[in-house]
């Protein structure tokens, strides 16, 4: 591109030198001179705008893989002339897949303005963006002055929760798997056992109804889970994608049921909760998941593909 424009200057000059000899006239001399001093001319013109050109990075912060993302470029001057054209060259690496991506655009009579540029959301992951060189040129685009600025973004691409081919009996496996203890202090509970009166039992706890169908003293006893903890593990595997989809189906239908469970290392309650989770799990390359105490599961569910299993 450069090259071109320097021919065509060239060309320029040798049209003004040819009509300079053709033409007798006064003017002849004062064209080849201004065709010679032009470039000079509007490079000084042009370099207040190319010293003071500044750039930024912005992205949307989070969107659904396969939606439409787009990556910001602002460019800002407070030069009162344009540059001819502004050339980016733009790296994203998704942190999750580790593929990375760079790519050049180019940006005409730029003052103060914005260009937007596509994301690539066919993976899930944390998409981190730079800018890796930034080349601004004069008004006629044979001097250029290159820099890296110092702009960053980010956008993480979640998944879209679908089920697995074979849904899980969710509230059945939770129901077995969970273990029961005396609540201490007693109190209400959703969940108690009938036993006989022992000294010191409350009042308040005596089952009169069933009581008085038996020659002894029933009490209701309060019992909570021993194990409450849920588990959803996230190994390693070839084709994570569908895995994440299937992840995140899970993790919602247990928010559903208002089960608090452990995602990535982290406690999620609600919809947002699992998001959250979801994006520090996309900010690095997956590995094997956090070990954990399996005496206090409840239910440890392992997500593979489009699968899920007990653990």
């Amino acid at each position: 591109m450069r090259l071109s424009r320097f021919l065509l200057y060239l060309a320029a000059v040798a049209a003004a030198f040819v009509f300079r000899l053709a033409y007798v006239g006064w003017f002849g001399p004062y064209l080849v001179a201004a065709v010679a001093v032009a470039p000079l001319l509007l490079f000084l013109l042009s370099l207040p705008s190319m010293r003071a050109l500044h750039l930024s990075l912005s992205a949307t912060e989070r969107c659904q893989r396969g939606a439409e993302a787009q990556l910001r470029l602002g460019f800002e001057t407070r030069a009162r002339l344009p540059l001819s054209r502004v050339r980016v060259q733009i790296e994203v690496e998704n942190r999750f897949t580790g593929e990375m991506t760079l790519q050049d655009y180019e940006f005409r009579s730029i003052l103060s303005s914005d260009g937007f540029l596509p994301l690539p959301t066919g993976d899930c992951g944390l998409l981190c963006c730079r800018v890796a060189s930034c080349e601004c040129f004069d008004l006629l685009g044979l001097f250029s002055r290159r820099f890296i600025p110092d702009a960053q973004a980010r956008c993480t691409v979640l998944p879209r929760a679908k089920a697995p081919e074979r849904k899980p009996d969710l509230d059945a496996a939770l129901q077995a798997a969970v273990r029961l203890r005396p609540k201490a202090g007693g109190g209400y509970s959703e969940e108690h056992e009938l036993r006989p009166y022992r000294p010191g039992d409350s009042v308040n706890s005596i089952h009169w109804k069933l009581s008085s169908k038996t020659d002894e003293v029933i009490v209701r006893e309060p019992q909570i889970p021993e194990n409450n903890e849920i588990y959803l593990l996230f190994p390693r595997q070839e084709e994570p994608q569908r895995g994440l989809e299937t992840l995140l189906w899970l993790s919602l239908e247990l928010c559903k049921r208002e089960l608090p469970h452990q995602l990535a290392g982290e406690t999620v309650d609600s919809e947002e909760a699992a998001a959250d989770a979801l994006c520090r799990l996309l900010a690095a390359p997956l590995g094997e998941p956090r070990p954990f105490d399996r005496s206090m599961a409840r239910c440890v569910f392992l997500v593979t593909g489009g699968e899920v299993r007990l653990g």
